[in-house]
């Protein structure tokens, strides 16, 4: 069985077992190096990487964003896939180990991505690409976790609070609303023009890579799927005016 098939083994096995959860609902768990299974979970694990995920990471490593995807990342694809998905690569070791796990936990922790923020909760919909159906939570049971067994009870939307997820879900919302736009999915050709982008704006781009990832989200939103995110400068404008003009004498 490929890695395929094992997602979407799992996939169908969340969707008809796994009790769904709403953000009110509860669960117990805490973590911490006193469990036998403290950093087990780190280990031999797919984790899909977003952009602002790439972003927290890289800079907490003082890396420019070439040098960490070289060090740390796969990009695997088949025919299947409609969009490059960027995978945290594991270490080459009997244990398939995070390269940010020491024994005493993880690394890079405040700036850890969305998904180990997340565990032990998971999200999923029940029909992948119908915003109709609506999403839920769930408690993940993919391995022993003696985390569960604790005695420290959260709410959902507790859990999602104290760690932090709200700012990931806001800068995954925008990645979204791009990766996942019915014209990137239905295939469309890129045709990138010339805007106008505020001096100011341009200076903050400069120094502050946030910045600059929401500049390339507007950016892909205005050329790929012509929502008017950004404008064009005015001699573009212009040109286009003046071709459509003679088009129509002729």
């Amino acid at each position: 069985m490929d890695e395929k098939q094992d997602i979407d083994k799992m996939k169908e096995d969340i969707l008809k077992n796994y009790p769904r959860m709403k953000r009110e609902d509860t669960f117990n768990f805490s973590c911490h190096a006193g469990l036998k299974c403290f950093n087990q979970c780190c280990a031999d694990v797919t984790i899909a990487l977003t952009p602002y995920d790439i972003l927290r990471m890289k800079n907490a490593l003082d890396l420019t964003s070439d040098q960490f995807h070289a060090r740390y990342t796969l990009i695997p694809f088949n025919k299947e896939q409609q969009v490059p998905v960027v995978i945290l690569k594991m270490n080459d070791d009997e244990g398939k180990t995070c390269p940010f796990v020491s024994e005493k936990g993880c690394t890079i922790y405040e700036d850890r991505p969305w998904a180990c923020r997340m565990y032990p909760v998971g999200l999923a919909s029940p029909a992948d690409g119908h915003v109709e159906e609506e999403e839920f939570y769930f408690i993940m049971k993919d391995r022993p976790c003696d985390g569960l067994n604790e005695p420290k009870t959260w709410t959902i939307s507790e859990w999602i609070e104290n760690q932090g997820i709200g700012e990931y879900n806001e800068m995954g919302e925008l990645f979204k609303e791009v990766s996942l736009h019915p014209k990137l999915v239905g295939g469309m050709e890129l045709d990138p023009k010339k805007m106008e982008i505020d001096p100011a704006l341009l200076e903050k781009i400069k120094k502050d890579d946030l910045e600059l990832l929401k500049l390339a989200f507007n950016w892909l939103k205005f050329s790929l799927f012509g929502e008017r995110t950004m404008e064009l400068k005015k001699k573009i404008v212009e040109f286009a005016k003046k071709a459509k003009q003679q088009k129509n004498s002729e």
